[in-house]
């Protein structure tokens, strides 16, 4: 695992990132606290688009339970057809 400085030097992808973040810091756009706040506010942003799909095992067992209770019919038959 790289340290941010090793990854800073050896991911070209990265190394533009944060030379376009010091950009903004020294054309006075915006000040490092505000670009942290970006930063975090980006990661919130993406992670309310794009929720992890955590599926516990007894999650699944009720929901298979209730699925089974909701197509069943009144007198007991599945929900098929005849």
């Amino acid at each position: 695992m790289w340290t941010i400085r090793e990854k800073y030097r050896n991911d070209p992808v990265f190394y533009r990132l944060v030379n376009c973040m010091v950009g903004y810091i020294d054309k006075c756009q915006y000040t490092p606290s505000e670009m942290r706040e970006a930063a975090i506010l980006a990661s919130i942003i993406y992670t309310n688009r794009h929720p992890p799909d955590i599926r516990l095992p007894a999650t699944e067992d009720a929901l298979k339970v209730l699925e089974s209770f909701v197509c069943e019919r009144p007198n007991g038959d599945s929900n098929t057809k005849d």
